[in-house]
């Protein structure tokens, strides 16, 4: 169950996720408890997972004791992507972990610049995100995200990537609109995160943004799908 969305902007990167819980099969299902699936680390690095919660928790650890390796800042995306999903598969074969719907987004600074990279769903083979494929989602929900930023990338923004703000709305409007056409598998509240190149006015360049931050833009969603409801469809003739 669930979802997690991810954008490489032109000025940084931005991971939302809903709030579900994986849903193994059982004779009493669990009553329902929001989880946080997306995290800032180290105050530069976004993670956020879909899958098994104790298997987010452990790679939630892997990456922030590659984060504090002193030769992290030295390393390009390419390494920092491979070195992550080595320790990653070394800490879960520790277990014979079955990682099938286990999948994970990671944003980090590097000395290339801000990256984002996609750890795919039951093999954690690590991908990284660019120009051509500036987003990307994860769990049930995927198919239904990745459309509606789809027709966002080839009618708003066509060919370029959208800058910061424009993902925040594009992500918070997936996560939204998956919601609503897929209730049981998409769940309230949203997190949302934004890694920045730069961030001067922040003590941070990573943050989580607040309850009030992402109801600001779920109002600019429901003002622009009001907006779609004024087009003159009914006009048109055969």
């Amino acid at each position: 169950m669930g979802l997690v969305v991810g954008l490489i902007c032109e000025d940084g990167v931005v991971i939302g996720s809903d709030s579900s819980r994986p849903n193994p099969a059982a004779d009493t299902p669990e009553p329902y408890r929001p989880l946080q699936k997306t995290h800032v680390i180290g105050g530069d690095v976004l993670l956020s997972s879909i899958g098994n919660v104790g298997l987010g928790q452990r790679l939630e650890r892997v990456l922030r004791d590659l984060r504090e390796d002193s030769r992290f800042p030295e390393w390009d995306q390419f390494m920092i992507a491979r070195s992550l999903a080595a320790d990653a598969w070394k800490e879960f074969q520790a277990t014979q972990t079955n990682l099938a719907g286990f999948g994970a987004l990671v944003g980090f600074r590097c000395v290339t610049g801000v990256h984002l990279c996609e750890l795919q769903a039951g093999d954690l083979q690590p991908e990284l995100k660019g120009p051509d494929a500036w987003f990307t989602a994860l769990g049930p929900g995927r198919a239904t995200a990745n459309s509606l930023l789809g027709l966002l990338h080839r009618t708003i923004f066509q060919s370029r990537r959208p800058s910061l703000p424009e993902a925040v709305f594009a992500a918070v409007w997936a996560l939204d609109h998956a919601c609503r056409l897929h209730p049981g598998w998409v769940h309230r509240p949203f997190h949302a995160a934004v890694l920045a190149a730069q961030a001067e006015d922040r003590p941070h360049p990573a943050w989580l943004l607040s309850t009030e931050e992402l109801s600001h833009w779920l109002d600019q969603v429901r003002q622009t799908e009001q907006r779609l409801e004024t087009l003159p469809l009914g006009k048109w003739r055969l």
